[in-house]
C-alpha cells in the first residue's frame, strides 16, 4: 500500500484513449469485483477491485471512487492461498504410514500416494486463511496520467489487463519515449531515437 500512507513509490503509466461512457465503466468496476476465494473450489488465488480506503468493501458507487474532480482512486486486492511443501510432505508421510497399519500393508503404490496428496492439500488449503495483499491505483482523468502501487512483474501484468477489460482503455509504461511522445507527438519523439548517444565523460585510461 502507498497511496494513502506513502510507503511505496509507485510505477507510471500514460492513458491511452479516453473514458466515454463512466457509468459502464462503473458497471464493470462492479462486475471485477474482489470475491473470496472458494474453499471447494481449489483454485488458489483471486483478485478483483476493493474500494481505495477499506480493503473489505465492494460497494461501489461513483463518489466512492472519486477523490476530487478529476481523480479516480481505487484498489485491486489479490488473495492467496497455499500449503508449505515441507508441512505438506510431513502430513503425508503421516497419513501414507497410518495407511499401511490400518490395511496392513507394507507400502502404498504411487499413483495412490499422489491421490492422497492432492486430497490432503485440498484439505489444508481449506484450512488455511489467505494472504491478502492491496494494491492502489490512482488516475489523473485530466493529465491522462496513472500511478500503480505494486512492482512485481506478474501483479503489474495481472493489473494491466483488470483495467483494460474494467475501463476499456489501455496503459503505458511511463519512459523518455512514451513521454516524448505525448507531449511533441510520435513522429518528432521518432526523430529523437535517432540520435545518436552523447559521451559528457572522456574515458578513462
Amino acid at each position: 500500500m502507498g497511496a494513502l500512507n506513502g510507503r511505496l513509490s509507485p510505477l507510471g503509466f500514460h492513458v491511452v484513449g479516453k473514458v466515454d461512457n463512466w457509468d459502464k465503466v462503473l458497471d464493470e468496476v462492479i462486475r471485477n469485483r474482489f470475491q473470496s476465494l472458494d474453499p471447494e473450489s481449489g483454485k488458489q488465488q483471486a483478485f478483483g477491485w476493493v474500494l481505495l480506503n477499506d480493503p473489505f468493501s465492494t460497494e461501489f458507487t461513483n463518489p466512492a471512487i472519486y477523490y476530487g474532480e478529476h481523480m479516480v482512486g481505487i484498489t485491486m486486492r489479490v488473495d492467496s492461498v497455499s500449503v508449505p511443501a515441507s508441512q505438506l510432505k510431513l502430513h503425508l508421510a503421516r497419513r501414507v504410514k497410518k495407511m499401511c497399519l490400518e490395511e496392513g500393508r507394507d507400502s502404498i503404490p504411487k499413483a495412490e500416494i499422489n491421490r492422497v496428496k492432492e486430497d490432503l492439500q485440498a484439505e489444508m488449503m481449506r484450512q488455511s486463511l489467505p494472504t491478502i495483499k492491496l494494491f492502489e491505483m490512482v488516475y489523473h482523468l485530466g493529465e491522462d496520467r496513472l500511478w500503480f502501487f505494486g512492482r512485481s512483474k506478474g501483479v503489474v501484468q495481472t493489473f494491466m489487463e483488470l483495467f483494460h477489460e474494467t475501463f476499456g482503455i489501455y496503459l503505458a509504461p511511463d519512459s523518455p519515449y512514451t513521454n516524448a511522445a505525448r507531449r511533441l507527438g510520435e513522429a518528432k519523439a521518432d526523430r529523437l531515437l535517432e540520435l545518436e548517444e552523447a559521451q559528457f565523460v572522456s574515458g578513462l585510461e
